[in-house]
């Protein structure tokens, strides 16, 4: 047993590590932060913990981002960014 990448959508978002008869996901995404530190009994079972949790973020009827499709304003998983400051027409100048 040795370490393997998890990746959704063809970006790495963690990796499951051997321990013991277990594998431990290890998050370096955040949008799977939540996943850090679980055991999972097999690779696959990390891999579709993870598509589970990106999918249901994204939202049911949002499907998978479209290749070359990107907007300065949505990450690769199609979240959106949202500043915590507001933006009014005084602030713009």
């Amino acid at each position: 047993m040795q370490k393997q990448v998890i990746e959704f959508n063809g970006e790495p978002v963690g990796a499951v590590v051997p321990d013991g008869d277990r594998f431990r996901f290890i998050a370096v995404k955040y949008g799977v932060w939540s996943l850090d530190g679980h055991l999972f009994s097999f690779p696959i079972e990390a891999k579709q913990a993870v598509t589970k949790l990106l999918t249901e973020a994204r939202g049911p009827a949002a499907g998978p981002p479209m290749s070359g499709q990107h907007s300065p304003s949505s990450s690769r998983f199609g979240w959106k960014v949202a500043s915590a400051v507001p933006v009014s027409e005084e602030t713009l100048g």
